[in-house]
C-alpha cells in the first residue's frame, strides 16, 4: 500500500455524532444582530396584526442574512443555518423565507429602512467609542475628519432566465441596480433594484437614492458629506441638489464626480500651455513622473452648471487597453485624459485628484456584494428580488459591523470568502454543565481565539436606548 493513501486504512465514517455545531463562527454574528437591536427592530417593522406567524419575520431576515454570509445564494440556502440549530434554534424553511420576502412591498421596505436607520444610530455610537473612534477616510495621509463619504455606483446583474425587469442593456441582459455605500464604514446603505434598461445618467435616481442613503445615517453624519460618483453622476440636476445641501443651507455638501469630455472640453484642453501641468501624487504622496494635473475651469463654458463647480484634468501615458477608446486629441498628444468636477473650494489639485480616484473603493464594495449574491436574483418576480437586494444590504452591514466592533487584525479587513473560511465555518461541540451551555472550539484551529474574543466583544456591547 502506498504511503500516499495509507492515511485512510483504518478510517471509517458514521453519522452518530452528537451535539456538534457546524458553522459555529456565525454565532457571534447572529448575536450581534440581537445586541445592536436589529432583530427586534426588523421584527417590529414586519409585524402583522391579522395573524401571528410561527417564525418572527425579523428573525427570519436576520437568519437569512447570516445564511448569505455563510454562502447562501438562494432561498433554499437558508438551510445552512441548521448546522448551528443547537445554539440558534431551528431556522425558517425556504418556503417561509419566500413568504417573508414576497410580503415585502413598498410600505414594508420603508419600515425596514427605518429599522435599519435606528439600529445604525446605535452602531455608530459604538464606533465613536471604540479605540481609534469613527473610521474617517484618509487621502494622501490627510484625514477627512467630520466628513461622511458616500459613493454611488450602478452595476449590471445578468439574468439567465425570464425575470421581471430584466431587459437588454449595454452589457447584455439583466437588471441595473444602483447602490450607495458609506466609504467610512463600507456599509451598504441602499441597494435599489432597477430594470436593465435604467439609464446611467438618471438624475432622479441619483437624488432619490442619495436621500434614502442619507436617511440611513445618524443626523450628525449628514451635515458634512462628500458625494462621489463616476461620470454617470455628472448631471446638472444632481450637482445642483448637492450644491444646495438638499435644500438646507446648514448642510455643507461637496461632490467629486467624473466630468463629461465634450467638444468644449477638448477645445479648452488644446489651449492649455505645457508649463501649466503639475505632477500628480502617488499613494505615498510623492510626485509621479507619469501623471499630471491642470485646472481648466476658467476655460470652459459652464453656463447652466451649479455655481462653484471646478473642472480638473488628469493626463497619463496611454495604456494599451484604452487604445480603442481614444479621441483624436489623445492620439495626437499620446496622453489619455480624465476629468473630474468638484465644488470644493481651494485645496491642492493633487489632493482633489487623489480624493476623486479613491472613488474606486466602490468597486470593491460591489465586488463584495457580488460575492454575497448580488449577481444572482433568486426569483422571477421583481418585488421579491428587490426584497432580496435589501436582504443583501442587511448581510453586508452585519458583516461590516462585526468586523468593526468585534474582530481585529487581518480579519477586520477580510473579504467575505476569507471571513467565511477562516472564521464563520469553524465547527464546535456543544457541552452542557451546571445548567449552562458551552460551545467548545478546537484550540488547534487558528481562528478559535478570534471567535471567542469576538463573542466577548459582542456580549460587552450595551443595549440600545
Amino acid at each position: 500500500m502506498s504511503k500516499r493513501t495509507e492515511w485512510a486504512d483504518d478510517l471509517s465514517l458514521s453519522a452518530s455524532g452528537k451535539k456538534l455545531v457546524g458553522k459555529a463562527g456565525i454565532v457571534p454574528v447572529r448575536r450581534l444582530a440581537d445586541k445592536v437591536g436589529l432583530t427586534d427592530a426588523l421584527g417590529a417593522a414586519l409585524v402583522r396584526r391579522d395573524f401571528r406567524p410561527l417564525h418572527d419575520r425579523g428573525t427570519v431576515l436576520v437568519s437569512a442574512a447570516c445564511a448569505v454570509l455563510l454562502g447562501a445564494r438562494s432561498m433554499a440556502g437558508i438551510d445552512v443555518m441548521r448546522q448551528a440549530s443547537l445554539v440558534l434554534g431551528r431556522p425558517a424553511s425556504a418556503s417561509t423565507l419566500w413568504r417573508t420576502l414576497e410580503a415585502i412591498g413598498p410600505v414594508q421596505l420603508t419600515k425596514i429602512a427605518s429599522a435599519r436607520a435606528r439600529t445604525r444610530v446605535h452602531v455608530h455610537q459604538q464606533l465613536d467609542l471604540r479605540p481609534g473612534g469613527f473610521p474617517w477616510i484618509k487621502v494622501n495621509g490627510r484625514e477627512l475628519t467630520g466628513i461622511t463619504v458616500l459613493d454611488l455606483d450602478a452595476s449590471v446583474v445578468p439574468a439567465h432566465s425570464e425575470k421581471e425587469g430584466a431587459e437588454p442593456n449595454f452589457k447584455g441582459y439583466g437588471h441595473h441596480p444602483l447602490l450607495m455605500f458609506c466609504d467610512n464604514t463600507e456599509e451598504l446603505l441602499v441597494n435599489r433594484l432597477r430594470p436593465g434598461s435604467a439609464g446611467s445618467n438618471t438624475a432622479d435616481d441619483h437624488i432619490s437614492v442619495s436621500i434614502e442613503g442619507l436617511r440611513q445615517l445618524p443626523t450628525r453624519r449628514r451635515r458634512r458629506v462628500l458625494f462621489r460618483t463616476d461620470g454617470a453622476g455628472a448631471t446638472r440636476e444632481f450637482l445642483a441638489w448637492i450644491t444646495s445641501g438638499g435644500g438646507n443651507p446648514a448642510n455643507r455638501w461637496e461632490y467629486s464626480v467624473g466630468h463629461t469630455r465634450d467638444d468644449d472640453f477638448w477645445r479648452a484642453l488644446a489651449k492649455v500651455p505645457s508649463h501649466a501641468w503639475t505632477p500628480a501624487l502617488d499613494h505615498k504622496g510623492q510626485p509621479r513622473k507619469d501623471a499630471d494635473l491642470v485646472e481648466i475651469t476658467d476655460m470652459l463654458d459652464l453656463e447652466g452648471w451649479p455655481d462653484g463647480m471646478r473642472v480638473i484634468v488628469r493626463r497619463e501615458p496611454i495604456h494599451p487597453k484604452y487604445e480603442r477608446e481614444l479621441k483624436d486629441y489623445e492620439k495626437k498628444t499620446d496622453y489619455r485624459y480624465q476629468a473630474i468636477a468638484t465644488n470644493t473650494e481651494g485645496g491642492q489639485l493633487q489632493f482633489l485628484d487623489a480624493r476623486a480616484r479613491s472613488h474606486t473603493h466602490v468597486e470593491a464594495g460591489i465586488r463584495r456584494g457580488k460575492a454575497l449574491s448580488l449577481n444572482l436574483m433568486p426569483s422571477k418576480y421583481f418585488k421579491v428580488n428587490q426584497a432580496w437586494c435589501t436582504l443583501l444590504a442587511l448581510a453586508t452591514d452585519l458583516a461590516r459591523w462585526f468586523q468593526l466592533l468585534a474582530v481585529s487584525g487581518k480579519l477586520a479587513r477580510a473579504e467575505p470568502a476569507t471571513l467565511r473560511t477562516r472564521l464563520l465555518d469553524v465547527p464546535a461541540k456543544l457541552a452542557n454543565h451546571a445548567r449552562r451551555r458551552e460551545l467548545k472550539l478546537d484550540p488547534a484551529w487558528p481562528a478559535s481565539t478570534d471567535i471567542v474574543d469576538a463573542w466577548d466583544a459582542v456580549q460587552a456591547l450595551p443595549a440600545p436606548d
